[in-house]
């Protein structure tokens, strides 16, 4: 029989919590519903006075890209090109063809490749060079162009 006394016990409590009145809503709730929105804050400040922003440490720091290649530039710029400068000359020419390299393996800007081109033209015409093949005493020297597939 001291079971049935708790159950009732627990319902007068019950009944007395749902007849005593209840709190209202705390005033700090709404106050925080009706706070002025963040992006008008800086309203308040004196005019001239640009906002502060917090420096951060972790930001990526402005520089030149580390992976860009050099800018190319024409070998031949400032040289003085004639027609009489076979052993420059051969350099522009293929050692088995004797066909004269393009502007994409030379890496000549436009204005000395004509210029290498006509003279290189002119030495085959008055006889500094050989027309169908490079001068075999300038196949050892070095390469001023960056040729990868010789023709």
């Amino acid at each position: 029989m001291g079971g049935g006394g708790g159950v009732a016990r627990r319902a007068g409590v019950m009944a007395a919590q749902a007849v005593a009145p209840r709190r209202p809503w705390p005033r700090l709730v709404l106050a925080k519903l009706w706070a002025r929105p963040r992006r008008l804050h800086h309203e308040g400040q004196p005019e001239g006075q640009p906002e502060r922003q917090p420096e951060r440490s972790d930001q990526p720091i402005q520089m030149e890209n580390p992976y860009k290649d050099p800018p190319k530039r024409c070998v031949l710029c400032g040289i003085n090109v004639d027609y009489k400068n076979v052993q420059l000359l051969s350099q522009f020419v293929s050692p088995y063809t004797g066909s004269i390299y393009g502007r994409h393996i030379t890496g000549l800007c436009n204005k000395k490749q004509k210029e290498i081109t006509k003279a290189i033209k002119r030495a085959h015409v008055f006889g500094f060079m050989p027309v169908m093949f490079k001068n075999p005493q300038f196949i050892t020297d070095p390469k001023l162009c960056n040729i990868k597939y010789p023709e």
